[in-house]
């Protein structure tokens, strides 16, 4: 009978552990029940969230495209404006091109270094001839008393060139400025014959007529047109003529006719058998490019120009150095022959130079090389003041008077003084004798 009950107990124990776990279960069934609706209730939440942002988006995509269509339009009216504008303005221009005459800005700079290789040229061409009768003194002095002896025509063509110019003659009357004396010679000629003619002298019928159009231009014509529209209208005149292939042989033909003219003033420092070479050389390093300096010139509505002042005159057959020279010393490019050519400035003398000392101790030599001027031109007849792109280059000789009797004494004479002023070398006879 004990053992029976015992088995009833442990039913009873296993149907409430069953039914606890059955609970567990329901509970657990509840529990999820409710996070499933909960679950739901947030999908459906976020579905209708999705949904309203798709419409909202679709409705923004619609306003987007609307407005991008209109500003595609507007981006498309506007850009043929512009380039319609833009095809105006370009006729524009060219129609004002079309009316504004050619005219080249050249600066000051650019033009004096141009300057500054002509002089360059023209020195080392000097002494490159010049070499021959000054590297051995004796026995150039005495080649070319032979060579004058048998060219007299040549002498008294050099002799008449060299009076001319009476600060020549001075500065021939101190040693060692042949080559100076020559090269002042060939500058002054480049001047007078290129620098200060129109177009060399030559097409005179063309450069009157440009002469004449721009007078009326000035006096005629209604509105006149002021200097600077004159001047660019003659910059463009001169370049189309220059441009002109009828032109090239003008230029040939004058570039040959001033070589021979040159040639044959220094004709006498010339080898016999070196002329044709002496031509050549006085072409390719004076007269080209003088006249390509020149030409650069006229297409500037600025004016550039050669000027010399010598301050030297004759005064009747006697040398009259001019008291202006002292006033202008400042302005002049000296150097002084008593110190090896070296430069003459008289800010950088300690104590500066009174004119009682320029007076005593500085000799105007002969002036070498011309001064560069420029005259701006401006607009409604502006025109500004000469200035001085490069200064005239001077030879002086500044020391006391004993420091330049002690220079001449005893020195050798120059070759242009022997040949312009001296007597032959053995007493009582001349040169050409």
């Amino acid at each position: 009978m004990p053992p029976r009950r015992l088995a009833d107990g442990d039913g009873a124990r296993d149907e409430i552990r069953e039914q606890a776990q059955l609970r567990q279960l329901q509970d657990a069934i509840t529990r999820l029940t409710l996070e499933k609706e909960s679950a739901e209730r947030e999908a459906t939440k976020a579905r209708q969230q999705i949904a309203d942002l798709k419409h909202l988006l679709n409705s923004d995509m619609e306003e987007i495209a609307k407005d991008t269509e209109s500003l595609g339009k507007e981006m498309k009216m506007l850009k043929e404006e512009n380039n319609l504008l833009r095809e105006e303005l370009n006729d524009a221009q060219s129609h004002i091109f079309s009316l504004q005459p050619y005219r080249k800005d050249l600066t000051p700079e650019e033009v004096g270094r141009q300057y500054d290789d002509l002089v360059e040229s023209v020195q080392d061409w000097v002494q490159k001839f010049m070499g021959f009768w000054l590297d051995d003194y004796e026995a150039g002095v005495e080649a070319l008393a032979a060579h004058a002896r048998k060219n007299s025509g040549e002498v008294a063509r050099f002799k008449k060139v060299v009076h001319k110019y009476p600060d020549l003659i001075h500065g021939c009357m101190f040693p060692e400025t042949d080559e100076d004396i020559i090269v002042a010679i060939i500058m002054r000629f480049l001047n007078d014959h290129i620098f200060q003619k129109v177009l060399y002298g030559s097409a005179a019928t063309y450069t009157e007529m440009v002469s004449f159009i721009e007078t009326q231009m000035q006096t005629a014509v209604e509105p006149k047109r002021d200097l600077f529209a004159v001047r660019t209208w003659t910059a463009e005149s001169y370049n189309a003529l220059m441009s002109a292939p009828q032109f090239r042989s003008v230029r040939a033909r004058r570039s040959r006719d001033l070589t021979i003219t040159l040639a044959d003033v220094l004709r006498i420092f010339c080898k016999k058998d070196k002329y044709q070479w002496f031509c050549q050389n006085t072409e390719e390093r004076c007269i080209r490019p003088a006249m390509a300096l020149y030409e650069k010139l006229q297409i500037s509505t600025h004016h550039f120009y050669l000027d010399i002042q010598p301050y030297i005159a004759w005064s009747g057959s006697q040398i009259a150095p001019s008291q202006e020279f002292y006033e202008c010393v400042e302005n002049l490019d000296c150097k002084n022959i008593l110190h090896n050519r070296k430069a003459f400035n008289m800010n950088k003398l300690d104590p500066r130079p009174t004119k009682t000392d320029l007076y005593d101790n500085l000799l105007n030599v002969c002036t070498v090389v011309p001064a560069l001027y420029i005259r701006q031109i401006g607009q409604r007849d502006a025109i500004k003041a000469p200035s001085v792109v490069r200064k005239q280059q001077v030879l002086v000789a500044w020391g006391p008077g004993e420091k330049r009797e002690k220079f001449t004494e005893g020195a050798d004479e120059s070759l242009v003084h022997i040949l312009c002023l001296s007597k032959a070398r053995k007493k009582g006879e001349s040169w050409l004798s």
